[in-house]
C-alpha cells in the first residue's frame, strides 16, 4: 500500500511539471469503472463509492504504439489520482500534469515499476490499489498516461547546407557539421513538425536535445546521454538562442537551432537538435502531443 502513495508523493514534489493536448477523448469501460477524456490531459473517472477494498489490479485501456519503456530508461508519465471513497481528484497529488523519472523500482515503486517496465508510449493505465491513510483504509485509484520521449509529428526537409541529423540505433539525433564556417546569426529549421499548441512565453518547456559545438562537432550538451533525463526549463529565464529559437513552435516538433556565441555559449557556436515534448503554465493549459493508439 506504501507504494503508491510514495510514487504520486514523489511525482508531485520532486519532479517538474510539463504539459497535455488537445486530442480526440478516449473511453473504455472497466468493469465497474468507465475512463473518458484526452490522452495526455487529466481524465474523468466514474465508478460507484465507496470502492470496496481488494486487491491491487492494473489494467492497460489504451494501447499505445511507441517505444516500449524499458528499465534504468527515462519515462515521461501524466498521472491522475482519485480517491476511491467519493471519487474527487486529488489536485495535490498534480492532477494530470506529466513528469520526467528514471524507471527504477526506487523511483516509481516495486509494484509500479512491473506494470510500467514494457508499457508503450502512447498507452494509458489504469490502477487500483488499497492505501493507509490517517482516517482508515482506502482504495486509490490511479489513471496513467505513458508519453512520448521523442518528437512525434511530419518529417520536415532541412535546407541544403544546413547540418545534416539522422537517427542513432537508441533512437537519440546525431549532427554531422557542413564544411563551412557557421552563420552569424540564429538560424531556426524545423526537422518534424508537430501538431501541439506553440511554446509560449512564461512557460516552462520539457525538451530532449543534443547540442554540439561548431566548429568541432564536440558534444557540449545531451539529455540522450546515459543516465539523462528530458529537461524541464522556464522559457523566460534560458538562453537567448534557445528561447527564441522555441517561442511559437509546437509541441512535438524537433527543431534544429544554431545559436551563435552571443545568444549562446559566448565562446563559440552551438547546433542544437531539439525535441519539444511538452509545455505548462503561460496563459493556457499544459500540453502534450498524442501519439497513434490503438484501442
Amino acid at each position: 500500500m506504501r507504494v503508491l502513495r510514495l510514487l504520486v508523493g514523489v511525482l508531485a514534489v520532486v519532479l517538474g511539471l510539463v504539459g497535455c493536448t488537445d486530442q480526440p477523448s478516449t473511453e473504455e469501460p472497466t468493469d465497474t469503472m468507465s475512463v473518458t477524456g484526452a490522452f495526455g490531459r487529466a481524465p474523468i473517472v466514474s465508478f460507484d463509492v465507496p470502492l470496496p477494498l481488494t486487491e491491487g489490479e492494473a489494467k492497460v485501456i489504451v494501447e499505445g504504439e511507441g517505444r516500449e519503456l524499458a528499465a534504468d530508461q527515462p519515462a515521461l508519465l501524466a498521472l491522475t489520482a482519485y480517491d476511491g471513497d467519493d471519487g474527487a481528484v486529488l489536485e495535490d497529488r498534480g492532477a494530470g500534469e506529466a513528469r520526467t523519472l528514471l524507471l527504477t523500482p526506487d523511483d516509481v515503486g516495486e509494484d509500479l515499476y512491473d506494470v510500467l517496465v514494457g508499457a508503450t508510449e502512447g498507452s494509458r493505465l489504469l490502477v487500483t490499489q488499497p492505501i493507509s491513510a490517517e482516517d482508515g483504509d482506502r482504495m486509490l485509484v490511479l489513471v496513467i498516461d505513458v508519453l512520448p520521449t521523442s518528437a512525434q509529428g511530419e518529417a520536415v526537409a532541412p535546407p541544403e547546407g544546413s547540418p545534416t541529423v539522422t537517427v542513432g540505433a537508441d533512437g537519440a539525433p546525431v549532427i554531422t557539421l557542413p564544411d563551412a564556417e557557421p552563420p552569424s546569426s540564429l538560424e531556426v529549421i524545423p526537422l518534424i513538425r508537430g501538431e501541439g499548441d506553440q511554446v509560449r512565453p512564461g512557460q516552462e518547456v520539457t525538451l530532449q536535445y543534443t547540442a554540439v559545438t561548431w566548429p568541432g562537432g564536440e558534444v557540449y550538451d545531451s539529455t540522450w546521454a546515459a543516465g539523462a533525463l528530458p529537461r524541464t526549463v522556464a522559457i523566460d529565464d534560458t538562453f537567448p538562442g534557445l528561447r527564441d529559437g522555441l517561442i511559437d513552435q509546437r509541441v512535438g516538433s524537433r527543431v534544429l537551432l544554431i545559436v551563435p556565441p552571443a545568444l549562446g555559449a559566448g565562446t563559440h557556436t552551438l547546433v542544437m537538435v531539439v525535441d519539444i515534448l511538452a509545455t505548462a503554465g503561460g496563459d493556457g493549459e499544459v500540453v502534450v502531443p498524442s501519439p497513434a493508439t490503438t484501442e
